[in-house]
């Protein structure tokens, strides 16, 4: 069993299952990050024109408009990359505004540049600090009767090494 919404697009109501709503939002937001901050009819025309495509594949209004239409009406419209570079950031799914392309920041243990486990290191690397003043952080904390000893442990622990670079053993030979 499928959630619902109901929704207006260009003035014209649809049901949709969420899974269809949420590929849609993300696909006309896309889109409009990629138009003019002065270009709001662009964005209406390509509604109308979803709206339309909609009616002609759903005859009925009770009938449920599902992934599978959505991804259709996109293929027809084009992907979002053919109305240009993007003008604003996009939002992940924790609310951060990031480009496209630029992947998430996620934290890890360096392989490089750590005194004992890499904890602080991968901290600073990952809030973009510098390491010292993490170093000094933790070793305040601890003196301080804080329990930042055992923190660190944790996280020795649960924190991942960053990922061995890809070994191109035919790299030099390509010269």
């Amino acid at each position: 069993m499928k959630e619902t919404i109901n929704v207006n697009i260009a003035q014209q109501a649809f049901t949709m299952d969420m899974d269809a709503y949420t590929t849609l939002t993300t696909y006309l937001d896309d889109i409009g990050r990629r138009l003019s901050p002065t270009d709001t009819e662009t964005l209406s025309d390509i509604e109308a024109r979803i709206a339309e495509i909609f009616r002609e594949k759903v005859p009925s209004p009770m009938m449920v408009i599902t992934y599978s239409i959505v991804r259709s009406v996109m293929s027809q419209i084009g992907e979002p990359e053919l109305f240009g570079e993007a003008y604003r950031p996009m939002n992940d799914r924790n609310g951060k505004r990031r480009f496209p392309g630029e992947e998430p920041r996620k934290l890890y243990r360096p392989r490089t540049n750590r005194s004992i486990a890499g904890v602080c290191s991968g901290i600073a690397n990952h809030f973009n600090i510098d390491v010292t003043l993490v170093r000094i952080i933790f070793i305040v904390g601890f003196f301080a009767g804080f329990s930042t000893g055992l923190l660190y442990l944790i996280m020795w622990a649960v924190i991942s090494n960053e990922p061995a670079p890809d070994f191109n053993p035919d790299f030099n030979s390509q010269k």
